[in-house]
């Protein structure tokens, strides 16, 4: 029986963010309940100007549940080319070791990668920057490496998902403005210890993609272009 494609790997520690939820003093928490109908009327213009997924964030993060929040990397990596690339060279090193091991040869071979980080910063997307910044990355699938004629390189066959992981936070350190609304990380975070909203982890894993072609000597992959209304989800079935 050939092997299916391995789920999301378990996702990396994270950081501890701004602090404990509700840790602040109730008598120092005025300041923040104010800047909370900022922080609303925020994800609101940031909506309206095309901002959708992090107007989205943002929206999960002051509805303070803490819950879990799907993120699709089908559409981030339609909007961040780098992004692409990156993933790219993740699935092309996990296939390379497969590939590195005549023993996989002429069968159908499962494969995990490591967790890698890539940063999504202000001028490749302000959407995904505000979205998510940071971001964790890993692939997994099923390739099958065919031995080629002599000198020349493996042929591989696969079956692949790329997933992504990350920590919604405000740990510090930048700011923006959104159409004339100042925003930053200090004052977001003090939502979160102040009570009034909650960080959470963010995920999702690509729609399935299939590759055929020969391993290339440098370089990653050139992988199919990702279609955006074929995302899943952890709880998708069709993943």
């Amino acid at each position: 029986m050939a092997p299916q494609i391995p789920p999301m790997p378990t996702p990396p520690e994270t950081d501890a963010g701004a602090g404990g939820h509700g840790s602040q003093p109730i008598y120092s928490r005025a300041d923040d309940l104010a800047f909370f109908t900022v922080a609303l009327r925020a994800q609101v213009v940031a909506d309206a100007a095309g901002l959708t997924h992090a107007a989205s964030g943002m929206r999960h993060y002051l509805s303070n549940s803490g819950d879990d929040f799907t993120i699709s990397p089908d559409e981030a990596m339609n909007d961040v080319p780098g992004l692409k690339k990156w993933a790219d060279y993740v699935v092309t090193e996990a296939v390379t070791a497969v590939a590195n091991n005549p023993a996989n040869y002429d069968k159908a071979v499962a494969f995990t990668s490591e967790w890698l980080d890539y940063y999504v910063g202000q001028e490749a997307s302000q959407d995904w920057f505000l979205a998510m910044g940071g971001v964790e990355v890993s692939a997994t699938g099923v390739v099958t490496t065919t031995l080629a004629e002599s000198g020349s390189r493996p042929r591989i066959s696969m079956s692949y998902q790329i997933h992504l992981f990350d920590r919604y936070n405000w740990d510090g350190g930048k700011g923006v403005t959104i159409l004339g609304i100042d925003i930053s990380d200090e004052r977001l975070g003090a939502l979160h210890t102040a009570g009034l909203a909650r960080e959470f982890n963010q995920y999702g894993t690509s729609g399935t993609q299939q590759f055929e072609g020969v391993l290339p000597d440098v370089g990653p992959l050139d992988l199919p272009a990702p279609d955006p209304g074929r995302s899943g989800s952890r709880t998708d079935p069709g993943r």
